[in-house]
């Protein structure tokens, strides 16, 4: 039967086609972060290059280019998905009758971002190396403040919050503030020292205290279990 004039004519063989391109397209864009992942365990950013990376992943360079521009690229796609690590470490359970203020859900955040830290050395490179491109760096600001998002909608699930410009705004810069002390540990000494940690407290919560009061209200637990 002739197909009316003027119908569009749907093609399935080349629509599946498409389809396979974009899930082989899926897989090899995977494999390559996947591969920078592991590089960079051993790897000083700085020397990792593009070439290392898709052949590692057993990824043509030339077909690599599709989906990184170039290793900047790559890069900041790689600190995006870790970003969502962090998130997702902020995002778990609070131990609601450990939070007595503020102060100590601030305490909480950093304890978990150290942990993230301390079990990936990508992480601990891309953050806290000091060696990280500009332009990755840049980039990674975009997932800082997708994460501090996520900080505020905890504070706020736990505490009746304050009005706070652009909302989550200080929750980024209390993330980045707090990278300072745990960066210089790692420059100076190749670790994230206990002692460190005690600084980027006291850094992250100094900075929270010119937009938090000294005490919160705290939220009762079935309003912020909703």
């Amino acid at each position: 039967m002739e197909s009316k004039a003027g119908s569009p004519r749907q093609v399935v063989g080349k629509r599946r086609e498409r389809q396979h391109a974009q899930e082989r397209g899926n897989v090899r864009r995977k494999l390559l972060l996947d591969a920078a992942i592991q590089l960079l365990e051993t790897t000083p950013i700085e020397e990792l290059s593009f070439k290392q990376v898709s052949e590692k992943a057993g990824v043509p360079e030339g077909s690599a280019y599709h989906f990184f521009a170039n290793r900047y690229d790559l890069l900041a796609a790689l600190a995006n998905q870790l970003a969502q690590g962090f998130a997702d470490a902020y995002s778990q359970p609070i131990p609601r009758e450990d939070i007595h203020n503020w102060h100590h859900l601030a305490d909480l955040i950093v304890d978990r971002a150290v942990a993230m830290y301390r079990s990936s050395n990508v992480a601990s490179q891309i953050w806290l190396s000091g060696r990280t491109p500009a332009q990755v760096r840049l980039a990674d600001h975009v997932s800082d403040r997708a994460v501090s998002g996520f900080l505020f909608s905890i504070f706020d699930s736990l505490f009746v919050m304050p009005e706070l410009p652009h909302d989550s705004d200080p929750f980024f810069f209390f993330l980045e503030l707090c990278d300072v002390p745990l960066s210089i540990s790692m420059i100076e000494h190749g670790e994230i020292r206990d002692d460190m940690v005690e600084e980027a407290k006291r850094v992250g919560k100094g900075y929270l205290s010119t937009y938090l009061p000294p005490v919160l209200t705290k939220r009762p637990p079935e309003e912020s279990a909703s």
